[in-house]
């Protein structure tokens, strides 16, 4: 590519001056009190003018520098798409959850126990749940080596470890909706919590025990944790509590987290008074809770491996009305 192309590339095409323009460029120029020897050149110097002004015009403004934004958090993010989630309508209020524990077994080794359990609460003042002990291993390759060298014995509690009680209640159904101590909004009372972040913590604040044995912000963390995991708060105010739990003292961000069954998504992490640490897994588009993970240091678990985990398997309003296996005693009641 040669000078001029590259000039002609840079700088705007600039149309003819129109006559009314000349006309009145060459009326200046008669009228001017100068020599005749430099009318000439002051004609040729108006011309020009006009080209430049024209060129002035017709260029192109620069664009204003772009003003920097910091993406928001995963977290975040997936807490206002929550807020903007629709209600969902029904007469029953459905949770199913699977429970994962890694703890120490009768033989001494690691044990990953695993249970299922339902929980409903109706708009009629009904409430039923019941749990099932599923499984059992060894956890972790020394655990499972150790049981071998014992002759694999039965790992209990899980399915058909007790034949008489395969199903039972591991809640209170006299409190079902208590968001904290003292604390037990009926449905409505519950279903009109606040749905902003910070009217969410005024309310919480006022609801904080005189005779608390936990301190301010461990209230807002057990209460806004129910909020989210256990009671069938709408899904502003589940976004809400969100947020509160992300502005708590300590709290960490994780722009990838990963529940017991494999489900990525994002996440947040809360250290508690005792030392222990709470993470809660949320789906990265939809805001829905996937888990609630406990971790602290714990003897053949992995750093940053959760000891006790509840993965959401379901959650939401259905017609469907619930009905507890046969034989489950205490699985209903009233509210």
């Amino acid at each position: 590519m040669s000078e001029f192309e590259v000039i002609d590339r840079a700088m705007p095409v600039v149309p003819e001056p129109t006559p009314a323009q000349v006309a009145a460029v060459r009326a200046r120029v008669v009228t001017a009190r100068t020599s005749s020897r430099w009318r000439p050149l002051v004609l040729v110097a108006v011309a020009v003018m006009l080209v430049i002004g024209a060129v002035g015009l017709l260029m192109p403004r620069s664009p204003e520098p772009p003003v920097a934004t910091v993406p928001k958090p995963a977290f975040l993010a997936a807490a206002e798409r929550l807020a903007g989630a629709a209600q969902g309508s029904g007469r029953y209020w459905r949770l199913e959850t699977e429970l994962v524990m890694r703890v120490k077994g009768v033989g001494g080794y690691l044990v990953e126990e695993r249970g299922a359990e339902v929980f409903v609460i109706g708009r009629n003042h009904g409430v039923a749940t019941w749990y099932e002990s599923v499984s059992a291993v060894p956890y972790g390759p020394e655990s499972r080596t150790r049981w071998k060298a014992e002759g694999s014995p039965r790992l209990c509690p899980a399915r058909g470890c007790d034949k008489h009680m395969r199903f039972y209640p591991s809640r209170d159904l006299e409190r079902p909706l208590e968001v904290g101590t003292n604390w037990e909004p009926a449905l409505a009372e519950l279903l009109a919590l606040p749905r902003e972040a910070k009217a969410l913590r005024a309310q919480i604040d006022r609801r904080y025990p005189v005779e608390a044995q936990v301190s301010r912000d461990a209230w807002v963390l057990g209460t806004s944790l129910r909020l989210v995991s256990q009671l069938p708060a709408t899904p502003g105010t589940r976004a809400a509590a969100y947020e509160l739990l992300a502005s708590l003292p300590g709290a960490k961000l994780l722009e990838e987290a990963r529940d017991a069954a494999g489900r990525r998504g994002t996440g947040v992490e809360i250290p508690t008074d005792g030392g222990n640490r709470i993470r809660l897994v949320v789906d990265r588009d939809r805001g829905d809770l996937l888990a609630v993970q406990s971790v602290e240091p714990v003897p053949g678990v992995a750093a940053g491996t959760p000891w006790m985990e509840t993965v959401v398997k379901r959650a939401g309003w259905t017609d469907t009305r619930p009905k507890p296996p046969a034989g489950c005693r205490g699985c209903t009641g009233t509210y």
